[in-house]
């Protein structure tokens, strides 16, 4: 099982912790980045991911006549967009994010003070030109971007995408490295900001904090009490997000009167060494059903001999993977594996297997708890839908054979009218008293059951027919049916 480290506590002016070993020899210079990724929508109705690769970020910004060359070489640029609430946020910034950073540091000095200051200021710009653009879009988006210059590492991030480096120990063991930390409300830091911005952290019930405007609780329990009165829907659901930084997000944004998100990212710079095998970018559909160490143990299992086909490979086996732990979201990750000139690339030294089970996240096991909720949720409305239509099915039979035997029954009675009957030297029309009889009581018991049909579903529209059907008993002598008797549907039947 792979070692796990904490990820740095950076500011956008903090330096991170380096990626060293005490040994001179680990100082190389990379040769080339073999680079692949994978995405999957998933369990979501749509895919809202977007991502980016650019092995050779030196190449292209010579192309676009913005040349980056007095950085340390090679330069390579990677991000994951995880969007919410729409495709909008994540489409705007996967076209202007990297366009935005080479115009910025084509005339910076390549320091790492100013490119951390340029990673920030790209963010916070971009989140203000998006909320101009669109004025009326809920769209947002979470970001975690890759900037790799020499054997430097800058990872600039707001909220739950994730960067993690696996490295090699002393012994050849691999050692996980979480380069990012979730911007959730869970952090107290992050309630803490919240909660001064005027917003409320909030427990739905699924053991998940939330961002969410103040009177979420009584607005969202005042829209269930109308529905559930028939009342339809009084107005639109107020939202809570589950992380507490992101791009877009306007209803949660400053334009709006209460800043609860921010665009301001977290940056860190980590000094990579030939120790260094790998780094995954990835959305948080996949790190919500595994572990960093699981995601770094999935990665590393060989399945193609070229470079090329197992990075390939090994990116398509995580979302899959993912998938078959129940990820109820997009999935998707890009996988660059590190080249170094002069050093082959070695499997990493196996340990024995314990016996013992390594402990699992409060957040992973919530997370899991959540989603079998949700399991359990959808499997009782489908019950409860197929239950529902089975009655209704029955309901509208029963009608339809009530409707019949109401009818049968009138025709026989009117044919019982119509027999002649001799009485001295004339004849009329009389019905015989048994015959009468029998055929009032079956009008009588068609009646009675049409009736108990319109009790248990008095509100289907597809009934409407038979409750056209109006039944009047008079106890007076018989007669002739009256006038106006038409045949169904929208049948009025008088019994006398």
């Amino acid at each position: 099982m792979a070692q796990t480290e904490s990820p740095p506590a950076s500011e956008c002016t903090e330096p991170a912790p380096e990626c060293t070993e005490p040994s001179s020899e680990m100082r190389a210079k990379i040769g080339e980045f073999v680079v692949d990724s994978a995405a999957m929508q998933g369990r979501r109705p749509k895919q809202e991911d977007r991502h980016v690769k650019v092995p050779d970020f030196s190449r292209a910004a010579r192309a676009l006549k913005m040349p980056i060359d007095h950085f340390e070489q090679p330069c390579a640029f990677f991000a994951v967009y995880d969007g919410h609430q729409g495709t909008l946020c994540a489409d705007f910034i996967v076209k202007q994010f990297h366009l935005r950073l080479l115009k910025k540091l084509t005339v910076s000095d390549g320091s790492e003070a100013q490119t951390k200051r340029i990673l920030c200021e790209v963010f916070e710009e971009l989140d203000a030109d998006f909320l101009a653009k669109y004025r009326t879009a809920p769209d947002g988006c979470t970001v975690v971007v890759a900037f790799l210059t020499g054997d430097q590492l800058f990872t600039a991030w707001v909220g739950d995408s994730r960067c993690l480096l696996c490295r090699r120990d002393r012994h050849g063991y691999p050692v996980t490295v979480a380069v990012t930390g979730d911007h959730r409300p869970s952090l107290p830091a992050e309630a803490m900001r919240v909660r001064k911005a005027g917003g409320q952290v909030i427990d739905v019930g699924d053991g998940a904090l939330r961002v969410a405007h103040e009177g979420y609780v009584e607005k969202l329990r005042d829209i269930r009490r109308a529905q559930s009165q028939g009342l339809g829907t009084i107005g639109k659901e107020p939202v809570a997000l589950a992380v507490s930084r992101a791009l877009g997000d306007r209803e949660f944004k400053r334009v709006t009167g209460r800043e609860l998100l921010i665009a301001t990212p977290d940056v860190s710079c980590v000094r990579l060494n030939t120790s260094c095998k790998f780094l995954a970018l990835m959305c948080d559909g996949i790190p919500d059903v595994m572990r960093n160490e699981d995601i770094v143990q999935e990665l590393l299992i060989k399945r193609d001999p070229s470079p090329a086909g197992d990075v390939r490979a090994a990116c398509g086996a995580l979302v899959q993977e993912a998938y078959k732990r129940g990820s109820g979201d997009n999935l998707t990750v890009i996988l660059v594996r590190i080249v170094w000139q002069g050093h082959a690339d070695e499997a990493f030294a196996t340990k024995p297997p314990v016996e013992t089970v390594d402990a699992e996240s409060a957040a992973f096991v919530s997370k899991r708890r959540r989603l079998a909720a949700n399991a359990a949720i959808s499997a009782q409305k489908v019950a409860a839908h197929e239950k529902a239509v089975a009655a209704d099915e029955a309901a509208e039979q029963a009608v339809r054979k009530a409707a019949n035997a109401v009818e049968l029954a009138e025709a026989a009675r009117r044919a019982a009218l119509e027999t002649p009957v001799q009485t001295g030297e004339k004849s009329v029309n009389k019905v015989p008293d048994e015959k009468a009889r029998s055929e009032a009581a079956a009008a009588a018991v068609a009646a009675e059951v049409l009736a108990a049909v319109k009790a248990q579903a008095p509100n289907k529209s597809d009934t409407q027919n038979t409750n056209d059907v109006e039944k009047t008993s008079h106890s007076g002598s018989e007669g002739p049916p009256a006038e106006g008797v038409s045949k169904p549907n929208n049948v009025k039947f008088t019994f006398v």
